[in-house]
């Protein structure tokens, strides 16, 4: 049976040919093997269950977030560093 996909882009295919190519499979053969487990990875990804974070594992990532801010804003108030010849001929 054939099967036309409509709006792949030329430079797509071009790569999922490669990429069947590599393996050597063909086309149908590397859809049915690997795009097919890539897909079935994202559904179960999707359609498990998400628990909610626990009030410490949000305070530990606020804790990191802040920390990241504080050390960028500490290095933004920082004067700009003196280039090497800046350096050597006090300019």
């Amino acid at each position: 049976m054939t099967w036309s996909v409509r709006g792949v882009e030329r430079e797509t295919r071009a790569m999922l040919e490669k990429a069947a190519a590599r393996v050597d499979k063909t086309m149908g053969q590397y859809f049915n093997d690997e795009v097919r487990a890539f897909v079935q990875g994202q559904l179960s990804q999707a359609e498990a269950p998400q628990l909610p974070a626990s009030p410490r594992d949000l305070q530990v990532q606020v804790e990191q977030l802040t920390q990241m801010v504080e050390g960028i804003a500490a290095r933004l108030a920082e004067p700009a560093r003196k280039s090497l010849w800046q350096r050597v001929f006090g300019k």
